[in-house]
Parts: structure tokens; C-alpha cells; sequence
């Protein structure tokens, strides 16, 4: 079986998984509900703050790439290098799972920089595996507010431990695999934080604009947290699905409505969209500028 053959037959699977979930949450949950919490006609600003809130954390994610980008030689402005990026966002439209956005730049930066594509290949995993790890160092931070109704002592043991494992397997694996020096190894970390940190205090806007109570956003944030780990695994097209059965589960078990849960990722999920729209702009212009330095 050709290559291509199993990339069809995947996209494949990955629809019908995304159907099937979708499918099942249509019969679980009140989607008359879901839309009556989605309609919030004097919420726009919510909606807004939410978009500004995730570009903000796109630009410091793209800052933290070019930390490692000019690890290995490229040499990219911080505009040059913002564009590139909203391009990769634009192309993950279509093709999901974030893999079409990153082949895109690795393939633009080896044929304007001539840098090798293994190099690309291997700041570009450090910069995806970094961000995880500081979104579960953000999720222990979290933990011990979840209401799991287990003794809090024991809770905050749990997650210190699973912080100070998180921290370090952060510092060992980029001294062992990237080699970054102190100095940019700080930025890197402090930047992944602040992504994370920005795209919580955009689902945050997102439960303000749904108008739920603000004693249940610790559990929703860290359901969010969870389900922004499982959209990662290439189980369905583009996540869809995964992000909501996964809040579907998590507030069932936490004894919390699940609607809001599945209208926030819902709406995330538009909100990611139409940032990503942005990107298109900036597709011709570095087709440009491949063109003339091939030329």
C-alpha cells in the first residue's frame, strides 16, 4: 500500500471518528440548551476579549519558536517569522492536526535558509513537546481547586510532585536534545507558560460570555486543560470531537453540566478558526518571496 494510500485511509478513519463522537453527543446531551447558552446577544465583548486573548498567546507561542529557529540558524525576523506562522495556522484548516502548518514552515525555512530539515524537524517537536508540558504544569497549579472532593493535603502532594517531575523532565530533556543555553532555555519556559496562561484567560472570557458561575470556572479550565492534551492525539479531524466528549466526560464525572462545557469548547473552537482565517493573507506573500529566491 502506497504512502498516500494510508494518509487518505487515516484522514478517513479520523472523519468517522470525529462523526461517531459527535453522533453520540448529539444524543446525550440538550442541544436546545447548549444553543439557548450560546445565545448571549450583549456577550460580544466576552467574545472579543476571548479572540484577542488567544492571538495574544499565538504571538508569544510564534516568539517562543523563533527561540529555537535561531538555534539552529534560521534567521527570521519577529514579523517574518509571525507571518510564517499565521500561515502554518491557515494551512491547518485544511489540513488538521497541526502537522500541514509545521511540514509548510519546515519546508519554506530549508528552501529560503538552506537549514537542514532535521534540525527544523527536531526544534519543532522541542517547541510542540515544551508547550505540553507547560500546559500540565499549569494543570497540576490547577488540580487541588477541581472540587474531586479528596483530602486537599493530599491533593496538593500529588500535584507539587507532578510539578517538580513536570519542571524537570522540561529542563533535562531540552539540556540532552536542544543543548538551548540558560538564558534562552528561561524565555522558552516563561513564554510557554504565558501561551497557556493567555488561552485559559480566553476560555475564561469564553464561560464569562456563557455567563456560568464563577466558583465552577477552576474545574472548566482544567477540563479545557485536559481536553487541549487529548486534541492533540491524532484521533479525529482536527480534534473536533475529542475536545467535547472529553468535557462531556470529565463534568459528568465532576458532577457539573457538561452543556457549558461543550458551548466553551465549541466556541474555542470558532475562535481558533477565525484566527487562523488571519493567516491567509500572508500565504501569497511568502510564495513571493520562495519564488524570488529561487529565482
Amino acid at each position: 500500500m502506497s504512502s498516500r494510500a494510508r494518509k487518505w485511509i487515516k484522514l478517513g478513519v479520523q472523519v468517522l471518528v470525529s462523526v461517531g463522537l459527535v453522533a453520540f453527543l448529539v444524543q446525550k446531551l440538550d442541544f436546545g440548551q447548549i444553543k439557548t447558552i450560546l445565545n448571549r446577544p450583549g456577550g460580544w465583548p466576552w467574545l472579543v476579549g476571548a479572540f484577542v486573548l488567544f492571538n495574544a498567546s499565538k504571538i508569544v507561542a510564534a516568539l517562543r519558536l523563533n527561540i529555537y529557529q535561531r538555534h539552529v540558524g534560521v534567521v527570521l525576523s519577529e514579523g517574518q517569522n509571525l507571518r510564517l506562522y499565521y500561515a502554518g495556522m491557515f494551512l491547518n484548516l485544511f489540513l488538521p492536526g497541526g502537522i500541514g502548518g509545521d511540514g509548510y514552515k519546515i519546508f519554506v525555512l530549508n528552501r529560503q535558509q538552506g537549514v537542514a530539515v532535521k534540525k527544523l524537524v527536531l526544534v519543532t517537536l522541542a517547541d510542540r513537546v515544551s508547550g505540553l508540558l507547560c500546559l500540565l504544569l499549569l494543570l497540576c497549579g490547577l488540580v487541588p481547586w477541581v472540587g474531586l472532593g479528596w483530602p486537599t493535603y493530599w491533593l496538593q502532594s500529588v500535584a507539587g510532585v507532578g510539578a517538580l517531575f513536570t519542571v524537570t523532565i522540561f529542563i533535562a530533556g531540552h539540556r540532552i536534545v536542544t543543548q538551548l543555553k540558560s538564558q534562552a532555555l528561561a524565555r522558552v519556559f516563561t513564554y510557554g507558560i504565558a501561551v497557556q496562561v493567555l488561552q485559559l484567560c480566553s476560555t475564561a472570557a469564553l464561560l464569562a460570555y456563557l455567563q456560568l458561575e464563577t466558583n465552577h470556572y477552576s474545574p472548566y479550565l482544567a477540563v479545557f486543560l485536559i481536553s487541549s492534551i487529548a486534541a492533540v492525539l491524532p484521533l479525529s479531524f482536527g480534534g473536533i470531537g475529542v475536545r467535547e466528549m472529553t468535557f462531556f466526560y470529565c463534568l459528568t464525572l465532576l458532577k457539573l453540566d457538561p452543556s457549558y462545557g461543550v458551548a466553551a469548547s465549541s466556541s474555542f473552537f470558532i475562535v481558533t478558526m477565525a484566527s487562523s482565517l488571519l493567516g491567509g493573507a500572508f500565504i501569497r506573500n511568502i510564495k513571493c518571496e520562495l519564488n524570488k529566491k529561487n529565482s
